[in-house]
Order: structure tokens, then sequence, then C-alpha cells
């Protein structure tokens, strides 16, 4: 009896191979009989790959296939840059914000390591105010595959200090991320030259709680 893979691997080659004709069904027995599991298709030799395609147009539509779906599996997520520190983050992200006109805010994703794999301008508003929708965020953010999140919202005016608006985001983002269990990095507020850091305004705060 077929294992769920096997059957699986014989249904994908025989859509590949057999078209109906008398030569299609020659194929694919043939290639079946030489390559029985999907473990003899990867430690296929170059002899063995060279006398396929000498077999015509329909093993070399296969071999790309394979070919293609190597490609896929070793493929890796593009990144972006890193966001192991507020600074370094905001540096990234100042140049793409600060020069724009409208608010606006971007979501960034990263990885296990901090590893920046998602970049995406989520909200755009006005001069001095844009509408924000946790949901959007968090449903982006778990699409992604992300394991933290950072907010980045740029200020026109150029001053940094955060809204009673941007508090309450914070706030519903610090709980959305625990509930969820993703990494709330940071929430960056950034203008020409300067940038407002939820996180390090944080880690200031309990040094001063500390000292007193």
């Amino acid at each position: 009896m077929f294992s769920a893979e096997s059957t699986q691997y014989l249904e994908l080659v025989a859509r590949l191979l057999i078209d109906g004709s008398e030569e299609g069904d020659t194929l694919f027995h043939q290639f079946i009989k030489s390559f029985p599991t999907p473990l003899a298709v990867k430690n296929m030799t170059i002899d063995e790959k060279k006398e396929l395609l000498e077999e015509g147009e329909q093993m070399e539509i296969l071999l790309a296939a394979l070919k293609l779906g190597e490609l896929v599996v070793r493929s890796k997520t593009c990144l972006f840059g890193h966001a192991y520190s507020s600074q370094i983050l905001s540096n990234e992200v100042m140049n793409r914000l600060s020069g724009e006109s409208q608010e606006s805010l971007y979501l960034v994703g990263t990885d296990i390591h901090n590893d920046i794999i998602d970049i995406k301008q989520m909200f755009i508003g006005g001069l001095s105010e844009c509408n924000v929708y946790p949901d959007q965020i968090f449903r982006r953010a778990l699409i992604q595959s992300a394991s933290g999140i950072a907010v980045v919202h740029n200020h026109p005016s150029g001053s940094v200090e955060p809204s009673s608006a941007d508090r309450a985001m914070i706030k519903r983002l610090e709980r959305g991320c625990q509930m969820l269990g993703l990494t709330f990095l940071d929430f960056l507020i950034v203008a020409q030259d300067n940038y407002y850091s939820w996180r390090e305004n944080q880690a200031f705060q309990k040094n001063d709680e500390m000292k007193n």
C-alpha cells in the first residue's frame, strides 16, 4: 500500500508527464522505474539528468519543475537590516520618513534574532494626524510570521514628543503583543534629525526610579 507521500509523488509526476499520449505514458513509467521515490530524485546524478534531457521536452519541463522546487526550499527571507537597538532602528527608517509632509505609520517585523524581515507602510494621514487600526497591524505581523514588531511614526512638525493618541496607541499595542505572544520592540517617532523611543524612555524612567 502506498503512503500519502508516495501517492502524492506519483500524482505530481503523472501531471507533468502523462498527456493522454502513448509516449507520455511510457515516459511516466520509465521515470518512475528509475526514480521510484522522492529520495531517488534527490540523489539523481548529473549523468542521469543528461539522459533524461535526451528524452525530449516533457522531461525538460519535469526537470525544470524539480529545479524550481529546490530553489523554493533553499530560499531565505530577505532581510532588510537589523533592529538590535532603538537607535539603529531609528536610523534605518529616519531617511525613509523624515522628509514626508504627511503623517504615516510603518510596521517593522523582525525574526527571533531581531533581523528585520518586513517593513510596511500601514497608514497614512494628514499633516497632523494619522488614524491607526491595531488589528491590521497584528494581522500583518502574523501573516509575515514576525516574532517581534516595532512601530515607526513620523511627525512632520519636527517635534518627536508623543501625543496623547500616540501614548494610547502604545498601550494598546503593548497589550495586544502580550496576548499574541509577540515582542513589542519599540514605538518610534521620527522627525528630520531626531527621534523618540518608547523603549529608551521606559529605561530612563526605571533608572530614575532606582536612583530615587
